[in-house]
């Protein structure tokens, strides 16, 4: 289950890492849900900004990070595939960037007309961490 709390989004107990998360997840008022739409422009933002960063080389990936990515790139993309995934993830996974952007990119796959422009960008991203799968 997802939840936003203190303007980032929790997936079932996993907080993205507050000092370095490119995912800015905003409320307007106290307990104001962010919108699907809202919040797809928001993974589709930090999933090129986080693609950007990597092939800067600004940032590299932990050894970890780059095994869920490639778990990630072997699968059928969906909101529980994805849950899955990021279930019991070690903690560099869990204070990394790549979390940030993957654990509300649940929320996004599991709707009915998962929008196909944060599914590409989240899909390049996982493909540029995992060139030999």
């Amino acid at each position: 289950m997802t939840d936003v709390a203190g303007g980032y989004v929790v997936l079932d107990g996993i907080r993205p890492a507050l000092s370095r998360a490119p995912c800015q997840m905003r409320r307007g008022l106290v307990g104001q849900p962010v919108t699907t739409i809202a919040l797809a422009d928001e993974v589709l933002r930090d999933a090129a900004r986080l693609l950007q960063a990597y092939e800067a080389g600004q940032w590299v990936p932990e050894q970890a990070e780059r095994e869920l990515a490639e778990g990630l790139a072997l699968g059928q993309w969906s909101g529980p595939f994805f849950r899955a995934s990021l279930r019991d993830i070690p903690p560099t996974v869990q204070s990394g960037r790549l979390i940030d952007v993957l654990a509300p990119a649940c929320e996004i796959l599991d709707q009915a007309d998962v929008d196909e422009d944060v599914l590409r960008r989240l899909r390049v991203l996982i493909d540029a961490l995992t060139p030999d799968i």
